[in-house]
Parts: structure tokens; sequence; C-alpha cells
């Protein structure tokens, strides 16, 4: 009671003026600055307050200690800078908060957002149901236990023993002083320490050891398909055969390798890590020996070793000269003149064959990685050697890099796979390697005699010359390629296609596409009998000119470069021209970091690009001008003169914010004339509701209203009482959103620059490049947007969003547009999935298609 009292004394005691004094002038004190005599009146409650003093501020007759204040605020309040820089910023409403009215249900309002929230709900089902169905069976098997452990399920708690078995949706919990040893399905053991919980699940060929807490030692079955993965609440390890520790704490994860390399995603960044090495998700955890971190397992006396062995393999191996990128090819000049498909890919052979010896060299030496091998090996050691010995030898008769072409014929193009040949007796190789039935080995006299009806052609061949093989489906295609080699130079590097390609060996080629379509689309419409009019359309659309190409892959430091470049014959025009040149893009200030997908683009004048649509549309078909010139009269405005003349040529489209209920999307577009964009919409609702009539019909108005002096326009459906959205006008942008909120947080995000396009994260995913704006920016970070979800759907579904939304990492892909050709570049990998999960992914998908349609 007393306290109570004390309390309320405290709230309602007001300081006088003498108090305040004294008070502000210990602040001063310390401050290091003058207190005047008026310190303690006039004090200063808000941002009109603020904004009230303001030309005294700037003609700096506000003493020490105010200037100080109002900078201070400024500093904190963008409203206010944009006051005091002249502008009309937004004023904080410092009154006490209105009650909101309370929420009626409207379904017909709400029409939109359920549908989108079904499309998504639909989506993810399919999703699942296509890749992430749970397979059914047994999970893990308990194989020894120290201690006491426990199976936690949704039917209650009950201690293992060993011999049991945990299925999907249950958990493994070790108590103090324990121990305990599993084994998964697909071979692989986990030593599970103390006080830890874990759970093992399924999903199509991968398997998920989720650790919630604790600590464990994996041994990876090696496996010719899928992934295991262990799970961390901060982090993610891939690996398909290896031996390694994960522990999870208070400050996060730790991973350390013992053999092998393990694949680490943390914070959307991957990394690896090699044996003897280790890597935590928190930069308060420091490293410790990988010696101590395993020091609780029963086998450490046996992993020390192992340990030090892999150390010392893993050293060799990275003495090893790995594939050098290629900056000339023999080949180049050799390839028929007609080439229009090249692609180019190094020769592994070498490093394969020289990682083998060293391993086997190793593993005779080491009786600790023979007894690691032969405990887990046993079964597919003569066959994994084959396989890599094979490859070995094939690889020694061939040159540094293998080309496949693409050529033109008189009726279908022809494929080929061309390699220098540096030793003889590779046609004996093949023969005694490939079965007859596979494979049909050749020499340049027996090609001549073969037969090129396609009755008789069946499987594949291979033309074994003295210094080059060449590999087909096609006898009339390698007897093209023959002559041609016989013939030596084609002219083809000389020309304007071997010259692109060309440039692409001179920035040093890793693997690389080059195709010539021009060539492939005229090839193309000749077989197809295309009409006059497909031609017409081609032409106006501007791809007619699209001529080449070339698309990169590389790898610098572990990391991937991605380059695309589409080439035109002359400048771009049409479609092919609506992409503008690279320059700064104001509409990424708006959104928030947080956005999951933002698109934005640079177009050219949005007036010419009507006149482009015009002239595709009216293209053959006089009789749709009038139709065009009816329609817009009864719109009551021109399109092109009303409508595109106010636009710039900058858009926005993003996801920023929740996606449930309703999808907080934005739309930003560069404005040139705001009041006449507003007068042609305020035209064009009001010909819309002179228009619409009967049971369909609509009364749609455009109503504004001002929010301390920002003008927001809402357009309304009287008849259902649906806002379809929201719009506003700032620094030459429109924004529309669905909710005035998300407007004022976009103009907010835009006054504070705590905006996407300044955020450091987004600014690191861009290509390492010298180029300093593009013309258009494709970002996505999915997390944002599957999490939420699984707030609104349970069971198996939810795991499966909870799989997608770990495996998601940020992505940025950025294009420019050029006078003549447009270039498209990335340093990450596609949407941030691992590209083997999702080719797994893709043919169980394919499998289980294939399964249905014979049942």
């Amino acid at each position: 009671m007393l306290l109570n009292s004390s309390i309320e004394a405290i709230k309602t005691s007001e300081p006088d003026a003498a108090q305040m004094a004294v008070s502000a002038g210990r602040v001063a004190d310390r401050l290091g600055i003058d207190a005047g005599p008026h310190v303690a009146v006039d004090s200063i409650h808000n941002c009109e307050d603020v904004q009230q003093l303001s030309a005294d501020y700037r003609a700096g007759t506000l003493s020490a200690s105010r200037k100080l204040l109002i900078e201070a605020h400024l500093h904190d309040c963008s409203v206010c800078q944009r006051h005091f820089r002249g502008g009309s910023g937004v004023v904080l409403d410092w009154s006490t908060p209105k009650p909101s009215r309370a929420f009626v249900w409207h379904p017909r309002a709400y029409g939109w957002s359920l549908a989108t929230a079904a499309a998504l709900l639909v989506s993810t089902l399919f999703v699942y149901k296509a890749f992430w169905q749970i397979p059914p069976g047994v999970r893990a098997e308990v194989q020894s236990i120290d201690g006491s452990a426990y199976r936690i399920s949704d039917t209650g708690d009950r201690q293992l023993q060993p011999g049991d078995q945990l299925a999907e949706g249950e958990h493994l919990r070790t108590s103090g002083g324990a121990h305990a040893v599993l084994r998964l399905t697909d071979g692989s053991t986990i030593e599970v320490n103390e006080r830890s919980v874990l759970g093992v699940g399924a999903r199509g060929r991968n398997m998920t050891v989720s650790l919630d807490d604790g600590a464990v030692i994996v041994q990876a079955a090696h496996r010719t398909f899928g992934h295991l993965y262990i799970k961390t609440p901060d982090c993610r390890v891939a690996v398909t055969g290896t031996v390694f520790s994960v522990d999870f704490g208070i400050k996060g994860s730790r991973v350390a390798v013992l053999q092998g390399s393990v694949d680490v995603s943390h914070a959307g960044v991957d990394s690896v890590v090699h044996a003897g090495d280790q890597v935590s998700t928190n930069d308060n955890l420091s490293p410790a020996p990988v010696e101590q971190q395993i020091a609780w397992s029963h086998d450490r006396e046996k992993y020390l070793p192992l340990l030090a062995q892999f150390a010392t393999l893993q050293h060799r191996i990275e003495q090893i000269p790995f594939p050098q990128p290629r900056y000339t090819s023999d080949l180049l000049e050799r390839v028929p003149a007609d080439t229009l498909l090249y692609i180019s890919i190094p020769n592994l052979g070498d490093f394969l064959s020289e990682a083998n010896t060293i391993f086997h060299d190793q593993l005779s030496k080491s009786a600790a990685l023979q007894e690691w091998w032969n405990q887990g090996h046993e079964h597919n050691t003569a066959d994994l050697d084959a396989l890599v010995e094979k490859i070995h030898q094939m690889s020694q008769y061939l040159g540094d890099e293998i080309v496949i072409v693409g050529v033109k014929q008189s009726t279908n193009p022809g494929f080929a796979i061309i390699a220098d040949v540096k030793k003889s007796g590779f046609d004996d190789f093949l023969k005694e390697q490939l079965p007859a039935s596979h494979l049909t080995v050749l020499d340049p006299t027996s090609l001549a005699a073969a037969s090129t009806s396609p009755k008789a052609e069946a499987g594949g061949y291979a033309l074994v010359r003295q210094n080059e093989a060449v590999f087909s489906n096609s006898v009339a295609t390698l007897k093209l390629i023959d002559a041609q080699l016989d013939s030596g130079a084609s002219g083809f590097a000389t020309g304007d296609f071997g010259k692109q390609i060309g440039s692409a060996y001179s920035r040093g080629a890793g693997i690389f596409l080059a195709a010539d379509l021009h060539q492939m689309i005229a090839a193309k419409a000749t077989l197809a009998h295309n009409g006059a009019k497909d031609s017409k359309a081609l032409a106006n659309s501007g791809m007619e000119d699209l001529h080449y190409l070339i698309a990169e892959h590389r790898e610098s430091n572990g990391q991937p470069e991605n380059q695309v470049s589409l080439q035109f014959s002359g400048a771009r025009h049409g479609v092919a021209s609506w992409l503008a040149a690279p320059a700064p893009m104001g509409s990424l200030n708006f959104i928030t970091p947080n956005a999951s997908i933002a698109v934005a683009m640079l177009a050219k004048d949005p007036k010419a690009i009507a006149d482009d649509i015009m002239a595709m549309t009216m293209q053959g078909k006089p009789e749709q001008s009038q139709e065009w010139a009816d329609a817009q009269a009864k719109l009551q405005i021109n399109v092109r003169d009303d409508l595109a003349a106010t636009l710039g040529g900058e858009f926005l489209v993003s996801l920023d914010g929740p996606v449930l209920p309703t999808p907080s999307w934005k739309a930003v577009i560069e404005v040139n004339d705001p009041q006449r964009l507003e007068q042609t919409l305020e035209k064009l609702t009001e010909a819309i509701r002179a228009q619409t009539q009967g049971t369909a019909s609509r009364s749609i108005i455009i109503e504004p209203s001002d929010v301390a002096g920002q003008r927001f326009y809402a357009i309304h459906d009287q008849t259902s009482g649906t806002t379809f959205a929201q719009y506003t006008f700032a620094d030459g942008y429109m924004i529309v959103a669905p909710s005035r909120a998300l407007l004022m947080e976009a103009l907010q995000t835009n006054a504070s620059g705590n905006s996407l396009g300044h955020s450091a994260a987004f600014r690191a995913l861009l290509p390492k490049d010298a180029n300093e704006n593009y013309s258009a920016v494709a970002y996505q970070n999915l997390t944002p947007v599957l999490t939420p979800m699984l707030s609104q759907i349970g069971g198996e579904a939810a795991d499966a969003l909870k799989t997608l939304a770990a495996d998601a990492r940020p992505t940025a892909i950025c294009a420019r547009g050029e006078e003549s050709r447009i270039e498209a570049s990335s340093d990450s990998h596609l949407f941030g999935f691992d590209f083997v999960t999702l080719e797994t992914l893709m043919n169980i998908g394919n499998n289980r298609a294939r399964t249905n349609v014979k049942e």
C-alpha cells in the first residue's frame, strides 16, 4: 500500500521552475555548454515545438543548449529533417490514441486476400505432395545406451532401450551423464552426448537430424543419391559421407570436421569446412581444439589418429593443381563453320587421378584409415575404384577440354562431342571398356563405309582419329565433322560468332555455352514453314535481331560467378529495347531490408513502349485501330498521352511484409507529372462507373484524405465496400499498396535511409564487377515468406515449409541494358537452393508421376 502511494506521488508531482533550472544547469555543466536563464521554461514536448524553432535555428539565435536539443532530435527524427530541409514532412501524431472501430468480417471485402492465401496454400501443398512426401518407415534404431535416454512423442515420454526404434516426429533425449548411439536407416551412425535432444526425419531421398540441444558426432554413410542434413536452430550441415561433430548451446552452433568436408549454411552464407577445421555461428564462440570437442566420445581414441590422417590427406590433395582457366582452344578453329552451339568444359581426369593416387597411398600407410574404410566401404570399394580408374584412364587419352557442338544440317541439327586425343590406343580402350551394344567405335575408314540411313543408326558412335575423338548419335554428323577435321581450319574462329567465343576464352573459361540464336531461329522457321505473318511479328518485337547468347560459369575462390549476355545484330528496338541503360534506382529506397521479393527495372520512355505495343497489336489488323479509338473514347483518356506520358521509366514490385492474411505487396512507379496522372485516374474511374451496368456493375471511386500533411488516395468499390488499393506520391514516385500503413512504412523507410537499397547485406549479394548501376535487379529472400505460413498450416505440410525456409538463402540477379546487348550476372546460387537437392526432389516427383501412370 505504501509503495503504491509513493508511486502515485511521484507520478503526480511536478518540479517547480527553480528545481528544473538547477537540474538543467547540472546537465549543461556536464555537456560543457552555457545554460541560459530560459532553460527550464518553454519546454519542447513534440515535433511541432521543434519545427516552430526552425527559423531561429537557421538564424543562429538559439542558445547552445537549445541548439543541442534541436540537433539531437533531428538526428533521430526523419520527419523533422524533411521539414528543416523545406519539405512538408509528416508530423507525428502525439495525441491520445482513439479507440479503433470494432472489426467486422466482410467475406466479399477479403475476397482477394482469401484467393491469394488459397493459391499459396494450394501451391505449397502441391510442392509438398510432389517433392516432400514423407516416406513411411523407421528413421533410426538405438544401438547402445549408457545411462538413461527417452523417446519424446505426442503420446508421451518413454525410456528407451537398445533395439528400440525412432519414427518420424519422435525425439530422443539423453539425461545427464548419458551417452547413446543411433544407427540411421541410410547406414549413418550418430553418437549422442549427455543432455542432448534430437529427432530424425526423411524427405524423399534426404534424411535430416534435427539437433535441438547438445552435441553429436556423425559418421555419415557414403550415399549414391540424396544428402544427410544435420540442422540446429541456426545452421544446417550437408554431407554425403564424412565424420564430424556438431554442438549447439546457448551461444549458438559449432561444427568441427574430423574427416572429409561438409557444407555449412548459416545466416545466408555457405562455407566449406575441411578436416581439422571448424566454424561457429556466433563471433563470441571462439574456436576450441577438435580433440576437446570430441573428448566425450567413446571412440575418441579412434577419431584422434583418424583426424590427423585426414588433415595430412587434405593437405596433400590441396597441393594438386586444379584445372586452370583456359584462355585459348585449338578445337575452336576446327569445328564446322555452320556450328550454331558451342559448349566447353574442362577435363578433370588428371585432378581425380592424382587425388585417387594420394588417397590410396595414404590408405596403405595408415591403419586408422584402413579401419575406417573397411567399416563403411567394403561393399562398394571395388566398384568405386573401378569407376575412378576408368575415368582416369579415359581422361589420359584426351586433351584439356571437351567441346560439345551443335551443327546446322539440311534436315535436323547434329550434335557431337569433340576432344583432342593425346595418345594412341583410345579406340582399343573404348572397345574394351564399353560393350558394342552401347557404343560403336569407328575409324575414318569404317566411318566412310557406314550407312547414314536413319534406320541404320542406333545407339551411339565414337570416331577415333589420330588426333581427335568425336562422339555422336548420328553417322551423318560424324561424317560432317570428320571431313571438316581433315580440311583443317574452318574459318569459324575468325567469324563473328567464333570471335564471341574467343572473347569468352580470353576472360578465362570454366564452363560456358555459346549459341547463335539468329541462325537457330531462322533454321527453325524454315523447317516449320512459318509464314510472313510470324516473320513480321518477330521483326516488330525486335527479337529478329537477337544474335548470340553467351553464358559463362566459373569458380573464383570457391564462389560462383555467372554471366549471361544476349547480343543483337544492331541497336535494340521493339520489346528488346524496353530495358533501359543502367542508372540509379530510387524505388529501392521505399522497400525495407526485410523484403522477401523485389524486382526493379528501368524502362525506356513509357510513351515509346506504348507506341511499340500499338505497332505490334495493329500489325496486319487495320480494323483494330478504330476499335482502340472507340475504347479510349469510352475510357475518356488517351492511354499514350494521358497515362504513359505522365510516367517515368522506373518500376518496382515487391513483397515487403507478412503474407497472411493480406499479402504486403508494394509497387513503386516513377512519375513525371503526379497532378496529371491523378486527373487521368479520376477520369478512368468515372468512365468505369458510367460503363458498368447490371449485377456485375461496380461503383469505383478514388477517395483522398490528408494525414499530417501527406495526401493519400484510396480506391474503393462502393458496391462491395472493398478497398482495392491505396496510393500516394513522394519524391517523384507513386507508391501503391493494399493499406495506408504500408504506404506510411514506405515513406518512413525512404526518409530514414534504412532501406533495401542501402542494406549492406543486399549490396553484398550484388555481382563483383566494375558496374556501379544496373538496369534491373531481381532479389529474393524466401524465408520471411515461408515462415509465417507455418502458423496457418499444420502437420506434414508445415514440416515441408520448414524445409523450404531452412534451405532458402538470399540471392540477387542484376541485368544491364546496353545499346546492342543485354547482360545479366550473379554471384549467387539460383534461389539459394542446393542444385543437387533440387535435382533429387525433381527425380522423386518424376518417378512418382511415372509410377502413378503405370498404376
